[in-house]
């Protein structure tokens, strides 16, 4: 310790040779002067063993560690909120649900959900037990340490499709999910049965590319509406409304992909 750093006090004993790093060498002392000494640096000391690693600050010239402990919370704090993004993705997509889909069971918007599975934003703790309510699952299974990641697949069969359009509908969205938490192009296989369209005025986070491989499918995208036969393709930003109209007697089928995967 500097000796200018030193309290003028008859009372303090301490030694003048001691070494810049003694601050942080393990002491038990009862003596208020040096208390009062470590107190006008700043320094939070009631008397505990402080080790040779101790993260307290011996002078200004000494180079904080960007690797000490206390960074540890911030770290921890964005581990946790992004585990809750992906576990999300995991459980929406195991129960072949839309995020839309989800949305509307659990109360909330598009918009919300997809901003919780991409960490944009922390979901309040009623907000979770509603997501998880409709998703078959608690808080308790949610945070439990036997969480188990589903191993990505890189071979994905028919019968691991998720159909992502409700039940009944005339329009198949079916997704290609291989399990990973990490992808960010969606995929889907869609068939429109004729004279069938998708939900009016759509929109998502992205954009939308596709082919038609069978039949013809109109395109409204907001005001202007574009026609579609097999072998054209389209490029669309999805924040604008836009509709899949099959006009036609006969089947449509198309191939899309989006990023992100904000389905």
């Amino acid at each position: 310790m500097p000796a200018n750093n030193a309290l003028n006090n008859e009372e303090d004993h301490r030694d003048t040779n001691t070494p810049d790093a003694s601050c942080n060498a393990s002491t038990d002392t009862d003596n208020e002067a040096n208390n009062d000494a470590d107190a006008s640096k700043g320094i939070d000391n009631e008397g505990d063993d402080k080790g040779a690693d101790d993260d307290s600050v011996c002078s200004d010239d000494d180079a904080r560690d960007d690797s000490l402990p206390s960074a540890a919370p911030a770290e921890t704090e964005a581990s946790v909120e992004e585990d809750i993004g992906k576990k999300i993705n995991q459980l929406r997509l195991a129960k072949g649900y839309s995020q839309r889909k989800l949305a509307k069971l659990a109360g909330l918007t598009n918009t919300s959900i997809s901003s919780i599975e991409r960490n944009k934003v922390s979901p309040a703790v009623n907000t979770l037990k509603a997501i998880l309510t409709v998703l078959g699952s608690d808080l308790t299974t949610f945070f439990s340490d036997e969480w188990k990641e589903p191993k990505a697949r890189v071979v994905v069969t028919p019968k691991d499709l998720l159909e992502l359009s409700e039940a009944g509908s005339r329009v198949s969205l079916k997704q290609v999910y291989n399990c990973s938490t990490t992808k960010n192009l969606g995929f889907l296989i869609e068939t429109y049965q004729p004279n069938s369209s998708t939900e009016e005025k759509i929109a998502h986070e992205g954009e939308e590319i596709g082919t038609v491989i069978e039949g013809k499918i109109l395109i409204r995208v907001e005001e202007t509406t574009y026609l579609l036969n097999q072998g054209d393709s389209y490029v669309i930003d999805t924040m604008k409304p836009h509709t899949f109209i099959n006009p036609s007697d006969s089947i449509t089928r198309i191939v899309s992909a989006h990023t992100p995967t904000t389905y």
